[in-house]
């Protein structure tokens, strides 16, 4: 009758897992899509990446010209992140040329992400079946997921179901497609290679895996990693001095190198400068999106280390908000983590109860058997689990009496709670602790989901997008940016000119169109003027407005157009 309600359980949990991953990427994809509709998406980063797919597929790699001529430097996206997934990418442009596609396309990804974590949660916790259900429901829910989602394209958003899919295939001994995955997660982003590289050392170090893969991981993370900061970009950004985005780091030192220095001479300015409450805010919040269960297995967060820094050490407060594409290689390792702590929750109970036998019949216990409980379970016996239950006594090592107390006191609770109230209480602290998290994050998602439907706006609007020619280059506010972005060129005003293979040449767009109404009402005044001193003075006129927009054409087309480029 056991096996049989397992077998029960394992069938509702897969059928649960299909049931919350579609309604997931139904729901989602339709708040996406609508808030792409209602011009809510933004040039930052879905028009720069619609562009660079658009030219991509069309003979020009990694090309695009939003703010091209300011601090981001050249027009190739190679001059600001290393992300060779763009080239495969660029295929889905094939199907549907289309930023729509773009935002179903990483909502199905992000989505499939939940297969990973189930098919691990079974493996590390197999005797309660709907637990794997439950935390690849925590996943789909964790605010972090939901604003790397919501919030525009990033290629980097990728690595976190490969980075969950290389575990997984690592896990099951397929190696080969593990090394895949994890040179596809590294192809999203020039910084995702360190975070492999430090999972391939957690992989020899704790869990004893094959030295070569490990060592495979760590040279080749590391490698891709100083060829990309130190090779690549600077190759593409010709003069630049050190990284261009060094700005967010500029308390530690002018450059890198006087970073390292300061941070040695004088390593207080670590405390003093970066503990505030803010960053542990957004520690606290990651940790509570899976009832801060990751804090029992805290070497799983050791891959993660690599973007903690770059978020925890900014001065910019928008990575370490908790809601952006900046928490991409830190999702997945709250998961594998919050996993593994649960499984060891399970285990010490066991142990204070007495229940040896369950601890024996425990297919995570037999599967496992790259963990230390794994190990020292081959060849069991009564005085081995004997010596193991003095171990788990004493698992602070000597003269650790305060784990003795609380082991003893655990002890009477542990015995008049099974196994089915003891999942019982699980799942309620992480709903609970899910229900919490959303009502702390909800004023930071708040503004990325769609908060009206489409109507005669958007309509007005789309009338006067389409009074652009395709081929016209444009200057356009950041909503109505990417409604634009299939073009050679482009940029987000204020700017009004282009960078483009002609050297020395000031290129002045044909077209302007600003949505007044979009910005911020100290921003709005100075953004007027701006338009009105562009009129006033001749260069341009005003083509059409209507509900808030403005749409400007170029007054004079003396200048030949760079039409050999086009």
């Amino acid at each position: 009758m056991k096996k049989f309600d397992s077998r029960v359980q394992e069938r509702v949990a897969w059928l649960l897992l299909a049931v919350i991953v579609i309604v997931y990427v139904v729901f989602i994809s339709q708040q996406v899509l609508l808030r792409y509709d209602i011009f809510k998406a933004t040039a930052f980063d879905l028009g720069n990446m619609d562009q660079v797919l658009w030219n991509t597929l069309h003979g020009r790699p990694f090309q695009f010209t939003n703010q091209g001529v300011d601090w981001y430097g050249p027009p190739t996206r190679l001059a600001i992140h290393f992300e060779p997934i763009i080239l495969p990418l660029s295929l889905l442009y094939l199907f549907q040329p289309q930023p729509y596609i773009l935002l179903v396309f990483q909502t199905l990804a992000l989505a499939l992400g939940a297969v990973p974590v189930f098919l691990i949660a079974r493996r590390r916790v197999a005797e309660f079946p709907l637990f794997a259900v439950v935390m690849a429901a925590m996943y789909l829910l964790m605010p972090a997921l939901l604003g790397i989602n919501l919030f525009d394209f990033h290629p980097v958003s990728l690595a976190t179901p490969l980075l969950l899919y290389a575990v997984l295939a690592i896990d099951c001994r397929r190696y080969m497609w593990g090394i895949v995955a994890v040179i596809l997660a590294a192809a999203c982003k020039e910084d995702v290679p360190m975070t492999v590289a430090l999972l391939g050392l957690l992989l020899v170090w704790k869990y004893k895996l094959p030295p070569r893969l490990g060592t495979v991981l760590i040279v080749g993370g590391l490698l891709w990693s100083l060829l990309a900061f130190f090779v690549i970009i600077p190759h593409f950004y010709p003069g630049a001095q050190h990284n261009n985005y060094w700005y967010r780091y500029e308390a530690l030192g002018s450059s890198p190198g006087a970073a390292i220095v300061n941070i040695l001479l004088h390593p207080w300015l670590l405390f003093t400068t970066f503990i505030t409450l803010d960053r542990f805010y957004y520690l606290v919040n990651l940790l509570r999106s899976t009832g801060f269960l990751a804090l029992l297995a805290p070497e799983w967060l050791l891959p993660a280390l690599p973007a903690l820094a770059i978020n925890l050490l900014s001065t910019d407060s928008l990575l370490y908000s908790g809601v952006f594409q900046y928490n991409a290689t830190i999702i997945p390792f709250i998961m594998l983590a919050s996993i593994e702590g649960t499984r060891r929750i399970i285990i010490l109970w066991h142990i204070w109860r007495g229940d040896f036998t369950a601890l024996l019949s425990t297919k995570n216990v037999i599967v496992q058997q790259k963990t230390l409980l794994a190990r020292f379970m081959q060849g069991v016996s009564i005085s081995l689990l004997h010596r193991f239950r003095c171990m788990t006594v004493t698992l602070a090592q000597a003269g650790n009496r305060q784990w003795q107390r609380f082991s003893d006191s655990m002890i009477p609770l542990a015995k008049s709670l099974g196994n089915a109230r003891l999942q019982q209480v699980l799942y309620g602290w992480l709903l609970a602790m899910c229900i919490f998290n959303f009502v702390i994050m909800a004023p930071l998602l708040s503004a990325f989901w769609p908060d009206h439907p489409l109507g005669s706006r958007e309509q007005h609007i789309e009338h006067l997008l389409a009074m652009i020619p395709p081929s016209a280059s444009v200057s356009a506010s950041s909503t109505l940016n990417p409604h634009l972005s299939q073009r050679l060129y482009i940029t987000l005003f204020p700017e009004i000119t282009f960078s483009s293979s002609v050297k020395h040449v000031n290129n002045i767009v044909q077209y302007i169109i600003v949505d007044l109404d979009s910005l911020f009402p100290e921003d709005r005044v100075k953004t007027t003027n701006e338009l009105n001193q562009l009129v006033n003075s001749g260069q341009f006129r005003v083509l059409a407005r209507a509900e808030g927009v403005v749409l400007l054409a170029r007054a004079f087309h003396q200048r030949k157009l760079l039409s050999d480029e086009e």
